[in-house]
């Protein structure tokens, strides 16, 4: 007669649930994953309080270092961004605070690291005058004159950037479209606001991420003229 199978204890269950030591991790625990600020062609990219970690690793990574475009390239899923805070007892990697010149990056990898932020002063006013070329659908287009089209196509569209008219928030800045010769905003209305024809204005600002990819970012986007003399 088959002995019956001894129920493990529940204390002990709970125990490998919440120090999961033999995952790999050296008994650091499973990360915390988090959303990462934004990605670059699919890649992410980290915020200055994030840091990528792997499941099965011991060290934490601040940038893109070739450990980190090797578990990109061969288990992206297994490469995950947490923030700094939640690291624990994980090291930092030595890698990341070489200069990328001296890391020995495969030059079929090269183009794939997010290049580091340009550093570019401010426009003297740092605003780019827009006028409308369409709407429809709720979704609102400007464009720049052409001595601002150069400046435009060097500006990023970053999460949670508004349109304000009046001070109230009329719509959310979706892409900036810089194919097209003439560079173009596109604008998502909000459905309660009323479109407003006339001269706008986009203010620049320095993007927010150590990472990003262009020398400016929209701030905001705001109506050149009053709004009860539309």
């Amino acid at each position: 007669m088959p002995k019956p199978k001894r129920q493990p204890n529940s204390l002990i269950q709970k125990y490998f649930r919440i120090n999961p030591a033999g995952s790999g991790a050296g008994g650091l625990g499973e990360p915390k994953p988090v959303e990462p600020a934004s990605r670059h062609n699919g890649v992410p990219v980290l915020g200055p309080d994030q840091a990528f970690v792997m499941k099965q690793g011991t060290t934490y990574h601040t940038d893109w270092c070739q450990a980190v475009a090797d578990k990109w390239d061969h288990a992206p899923r297994g490469l995950l961004v947490t923030l700094l805070a939640d690291i624990g007892a994980r090291t930092p990697c030595t890698d990341c605070d070489r200069p990328r010149k001296t890391r020995g990056v495969p030059s079929a990898r090269a183009d794939r690291l997010p290049p580091p932020l340009l550093a570019e002063a401010l426009p003297p006013d740092a605003t780019i005058p827009l006028r409308v070329i369409g709407v429809a659908h709720g979704i609102l287009f400007l464009a720049a004159g052409v001595e601002y089209q150069e400046v435009l196509r060097n500006t990023a569209v970053e999460p949670a950037t508004m349109l304000f008219v009046d001070g109230r928030r009329d719509g959310m800045v979706v892409r900036l479209d810089a194919v097209h010769g003439e560079p173009r905003l596109t604008v998502q209305l909000d459905p309660r606001a009323t479109f407003r024809d006339g001269p706008y204005h986009l203010r620049l600002r320095r993007p927010l991420l150590r990472s990003a990819t262009k020398a400016y970012a929209v701030d905001s986007v705001e109506p050149a003229f009053r709004s009860n003399s539309a």
